[in-house]
């Protein structure tokens, strides 16, 4: 059973709106299994057993669904799997694996790639900096390439060591999507047809709708996530990595700015010219800011 979400366009709609508040106010007694968390795949299976075996860590807060989109996924354990018969790609395969999977239960859920691993305590990082900050959407400090997310001082997972730390950002990289079901209630999900088929583009264009809506985005370095990069792009097209970013790149680039306007990288926080945005400058939480943040 579902939440009663309507799919249309590749977006799902919501049929109420709850209090964000309220479902803040319930975190310090969350139920187990409160995050459900979606993984799509395309291969590359011991990789994601791996990645499984960091979320076994914390098994008591989260259920698991894996959008097996190659159709020969082993399973690893308990995850649930989802064989939909085609490639549905990252941003549909995200949307397929959270409409079906989602229950009454689940307070959030958290997208992640299968080419990652995950620090010590990263959901339950998740959940604390959510309960703190309220964030629309929340995400890890990474090893990645966006600078208002990279970690000070990337290092191994293993070595990571939490900072009770969360700040504003301008959007949340696709890699690892914490989203509160209030979220989705509001916003929908994923805008999968505009981006398909790699999907590139679709988390931006998330980030800013949920800012649209008045919500914050935000980081937290409680979390930290590792990236392998483009792992599935490299073997999902005949053409390798050049013709992933063929076909995601420009798709990417006609969909945001339909979207959202020439200016949508001064939107998103990109420098036009660095093609890149701005390391964090909050050094510790503050509630001001946040407040602030909200009406941009």
């Amino acid at each position: 059973m579902t939440r009663g979400w309507v799919v249309t366009g590749g977006v799902i709609l919501r049929p109420s709106i709850p209090e964000v508040a309220s479902r803040i106010g319930l975190l310090e007694r969350l139920p187990d299994h409160s995050v459900l968390v979606v993984i799509p795949v395309l291969g590359h299976h011991q990789m994601t057993h791996d990645l499984l075996r960091d979320l076994t860590r914390e098994a008591a807060l989260i259920d698991v669904v894996v959008v097996d989109n190659s159709g020969d996924y082993p399973p690893f354990g308990d995850e649930a799997i989802l064989r939909p018969g085609r490639n549905l790609g990252w941003a549909e395969g995200t949307n397929h694996g959270t409409c079906t999977c989602a229950r009454p239960v689940h307070q959030a859920f958290l997208w992640l790639n299968n080419d990652t691993r995950l620090s010590q305590g990263f959901v339950a990082g998740l959940l604390r900096a959510w309960a703190k900050s309220g964030a629309g959407i929340l995400g890890p400090v990474y090893d990645c390439y966006w600078e208002h997310q990279r970690a000070e001082h990337p290092v191994a997972v293993a070595d990571y060591r939490p900072r009770s730390t969360t700040y504003p950002v301008p959007f949340v990289d696709g890699t690892a999507m914490f989203v509160p079901a209030a979220t989705v209630d509001t916003i929908g999900l994923l805008d999968a047809d505009t981006f398909a088929p790699v999907g590139w583009g679709a988390e931006v264009d998330y980030s800013l709708r949920a800012r649209a809506a008045g919500m914050t985005l935000a980081a937290t370095r409680l979390s930290y996530l590792h990236h392998e990069k483009s792992v599935t792009g490299k073997t999902v097209f005949g053409g390798g990595l050049l013709e992933y970013a063929e076909r995601g790149f420009p798709v990417a680039m006609a969909g945001l700015e339909r979207k959202w306007g020439a200016d949508w990288r001064t939107q998103a926080g990109i420098d036009p010219a660095a093609h890149q945005t701005s390391p964090p400058q909050v050094r510790r939480f503050s509630a001001s800011r946040f407040l602030s943040s909200r009406s941009r």
